[in-house]
């Protein structure tokens, strides 16, 4: 497994790359500053498996640096942001470009092992902090009614969900099997048209649920 690291800050890099070490025993974990730096080593130690991108860099930064790497990577290849910052706007420009995770980088350390399960898995994650926005914003706008069509029971676990929860702990949080939960979540996904979580959550958002 190939981890790639992309961040100006190399007090963070390294926290982040002992950290992904500890996760991942058997990965090798690259570090660069720059999304430049990071086409040199995709280009000679490719394939990734993920990578995990700072949105704001020396040179490319934001959505234009994960447009250059989706363009040097495989089209499998996951790429997570990681950012200090809590803007909804770059979040959804980045998950519009195919991003696959937004990361705060204030989380901590469960929440980035959750985070990186889910995306390594095929999920789309969005830190809670992130969410808490993306509802503060929804709620200025008019007062949220439940309109979702969702039972109490999917309900509950449509707000473990938007916590970033994988359905492990989803089980475990409300007594029930994996087997169970899967099933509650693949309803909500078809109840809400949404593809994935990530999608899920927004549209809970919009209609009251969270």
């Amino acid at each position: 497994m190939r981890i790639l690291i992309v961040d100006d800050h190399p007090l963070f890099r390294e926290a982040l790359g002992s950290l992904l070490e500890r996760f991942y025993p058997s990965a090798a974990v690259f570090e660069v500053g720059s999304v430049e730096e990071a086409e040199g080593v995709v280009r000679q130690y490719a394939p990734f498996d993920l990578i995990m991108l700072d949105v704001f860099l020396p040179g490319q930064s934001g959505v234009a640096g994960l447009e250059t790497l989706h363009a040097s990577v495989a089209v499998e290849t996951p790429i997570v942001i990681m950012s200090g910052s809590d803007n909804s706007e770059m979040m959804n420009q980045a998950l519009a470009k195919g991003a696959r995770g937004y990361i705060a980088k204030s989380a901590g350390v469960g929440d980035v092992k959750n985070a990186l399960h889910l995306i390594l898995a095929g999920e789309i994650y969005i830190s809670p902090s992130m969410l808490a926005e993306v509802r503060q914003r929804a709620e200025t706008k008019a007062p949220p009614t439940d309109n979702s069509g969702l039972t109490p029971r999917q309900r509950e676990v449509m707000r473990l969900m938007a916590e970033g929860l994988p359905n492990k702990t989803i089980a475990s949080r409300l007594h029930c099997s994996d087997g169970t939960v899967k099933l509650h979540v693949s309803a909500i996904l078809r109840t809400l048209h949404a593809r994935n979580r990530t999608e899920a959550v927004q549209a809970a958002t919009r209609l009251g649920v969270l």
